[in-house]
Parts: structure tokens; sequence; C-alpha cells
């Protein structure tokens, strides 16, 4: 009778796991502390790092009332389809698996490939990263069997997120073997000149234990991933490179300041990704949230009826942070260290349940705010910034 008292209060003490918070603190006891600094942590103060998520708090929302939402529950999934890319792209909402390092460190036996899984249930994007620790073959592989045999009906699709390295054949290699594998867009990261200055790692000494590598960077011949020195020439007249080694649309990730989006749009991108790199590269530069409004307007004052996508990453924890990006402007939003989290406490169910939440918490602030559709979000002028709500007119 002792035995089952003390069975039922130690699981009372067991933490429900509701939101992406809870993720983070499972996940926090289940890792390495080496491994949970190397995904957690920004650079030097942490104060980008921290501010992505306060600036989000910052933001209130100011929601309409009596207004039907009664075909908005998950029995009418009709109204909550997200286009992309000029609409070539649905996803099943507006958000998107974002580029993130060596997912084997938080699931050593499936890695990326529960991830992806968990893309394929949702109907989302992931974007697989550079330095994946999976080879993108064998994600392209998984993606298609869990669409075959599974879910023939979702529409996730997979891109490709690439560094640009000072071995310019090396990089076409990497571009040419997403095309060949069903890849269907290049995301292409330019904050990252050089590294930023990530004092947690150097204090643990970080490095990838034995078995785990970043996979893409490895050939049969030569396992020497130091070969591949990230370029800081890289500009923008690169783009003209780029474009004529492959038929993919070209998505731009890591931009903060509108003359970088009026740059993006004259030079034909596809889509950018507003980002300081989840607080990782510049400490202090500005949150991403927060550079959002000044970056749609000058994409919009560049070129009437653009039709390049605008994203955002950086401290996205709840469904509303994804309802006040769109209200200010966003197509969709990524979200990397929540799909961490998810990755490391459940594997494949984790990363599930993280997306299953962000998506109902989405849904109910959609619904509280009196939107009908993704559309009405950035029109029904729903919030209010810093207590004034014409800053939030774009």
């Amino acid at each position: 009778m002792d035995e089952t008292y003390s069975a039922i209060e130690e699981n009372k003490k067991v933490r429900r796991l509701l939101n992406i918070e809870d993720y983070h603190q499972r996940a926090q006891q289940i890792l390495p502390q080496m491994t949970y600094d190397f995904y957690r942590t920004g650079s030097d103060d942490q104060v980008t790092l921290v501010d992505n998520q306060l600036a989000y708090r910052r933001i209130k929302l100011r929601p309409k009332i009596f207004i039907d939402v009664s075909s908005h529950p998950p029995s009418n999934s009709v109204n909550r389809h997200t286009k992309l890319l000029n609409s070539s792209v649905t996803i099943s909402f507006p958000c998107i698996i974002a580029p993130t390092a060596v997912h084997c460190l938080a699931n050593r036996e499936h890695g990326e490939l529960a991830t992806v899984r968990a893309a394929v249930t949702h109907s989302t994007i992931m974007c697989v990263s550079t330095l994946a620790s999976t080879r993108m073959e064998s994600i392209a592989e998984e993606h298609r069997r869990q669409i075959k045999e599974h879910y023939p009906q979702s529409y996730s699709q997979l891109w490709y997120q690439l560094y640009v390295f000072k071995n310019r054949q090396l990089t076409q290699q990497l571009i040419e073997r997403a095309e060949r594998c069903g890849y269907k867009a290049v995301v292409i990261t330019v904050d990252l000149c050089v590294l930023g200055n990530r004092e947690c790692d150097i204090h643990n000494d970080f490095a990838l234990p034995d078995g785990i590598r970043a996979e893409n960077l490895i050939d049969d011949t030569d396992d020497n991933a130091f070969k591949w020195a990230y370029d800081s020439s890289l500009s923008w007249k690169d783009l003209g490179w780029i474009r004529s080694i492959t038929r993919l649309p070209l998505i731009v990730k890591g931009i903060l300041h509108p003359d970088d989006a009026r740059e993006a749009v004259r030079h034909g991108v596809q889509g950018i990704v507003v980002s300081n790199h989840g607080g990782r590269q510049l400490d202090t530069s500005q949150s991403a949230i927060e550079a959002l409004p000044d970056i749609i307007r000058a994409v919009r004052s560049e070129a009437k009826n653009c039709e390049m996508d605008v994203y955002i990453d950086g401290g996205i924890r709840r469904g509303t942070d994804i309802l006040k990006a769109l209200a200010l402007g966003a197509k969709a939003v990524l979200v990397g260290r929540p799909i961490l989290w998810g990755l490391a406490v459940d594997g494949e169910k984790g990363v599930n349940n993280v997306l299953q939440i962000l998506k109902n918490e989405f849904q109910t602030a959609m619904m509280l705010s009196g939107c009908q559709t993704i559309e009405d979000i950035s029109k029904n002028d729903i919030l209010v910034m810093n207590g004034n709500n014409n800053e939030s007119k774009l």
C-alpha cells in the first residue's frame, strides 16, 4: 500500500508537457550540459537571445468581437492552409521547421529522421541544415517514404539551408545534391561571415561526440570537415552565381536592415527570413520581431505587389507569437529550439507534440482575436505596440 501511494505521489510531481516551456524544462533535465548549452545559448552577454522572446511579450493584442469564427475548428481546416512562394507551396499552418544543426545530439537514434517524419505528419516544411547529422539524401528518402506509406495527403516539402563556403566547388556540390534528391528551395544563410562569440561552447570545450558529425560535409574519400571554411567575402553579387547553378527558389536568411530587404527585392529572390540567427551571432542586435515592421515597409515601398515572401524566426514560443508575426506582415514563422526540445524529450512524438501545441495555440489565438482566415490577421488591426496602435500599422 505504501509503495502504491509513493508511486502516485511521484507521478504527481511529473509536470505535464502543455507548452513549449514545459518541453524546454524537460529537455534541460535530459540533455548533457554541453549539448543543452550548445542548443540553448547565444553569443556574448546573450542580450539578443533573451530579447527575441521578450519583444513578443511587449506587443499586445487587441481582439475584435462578435465575429463568426465557427468554421475555424479542426473539423474545418480549409481556412488554416498557408500559401507560400507565390502560392506554389501549401502548408497546414504558417509554421516551418527552422534549420538547426546536428539533431542526433538531441536524439542519437533517429536525429533528423524523426524530425522529418513529424514535418510530414503536420504537412509543413522542414528546412534541413547544412550541418545536419544525417545526410541530406537519407532525409529526403525518409521524407518520400513517409508520404508514400503513411501520409499521401501531406503537403510537406524539404528546403535546404546553405552556408556558402570559400571552396565554391564544394558549395556547388551541396546545391546540386539538394536539387537532385528533391529539395524545393535553397535558404542561403548570410549572417555568418564569421562565427559569433559563443562563450558557453568555449567554456564547455564543445565537441561532437564520437559517431556524430556534420554528415553533409563528409565524403567517402575525405572526412576532414575543417576544409569547409565560411566565406567572409560573400555579397549580393554572389546571388547571380548561385542562381546560375540551380533552378530552385532562393530565400535569403539573416536580414534585419530595411536596406537589405530592398536589395533582396531588387535581386529577385523569392523570399527572405528576418533573423538574427537566434541570438547566436551579433549580440545586442535588434530582435527579429521588432525589425519586421521596417522590413515589410521597405519591401512594399521597393515594389508594389511584390511577391517576395517575408518569413521570421527567433523567439517564437507561443501561438500568439505566430499571430503577432503574421499581423506585422510575415508570411510564416520558422521555429528552431522548440523542435529540438521536443526531439530531446520524446523523439518524433515530441516534435509532433510541439508542432501540435503551436498549431492549437495559434488557432485559439486567431479565434479569440476575431480572425476567420489567415488573411484576416494582417487586415484586422489587432496589435498594440509600445502602447501605441499606430505603430503597428503598415
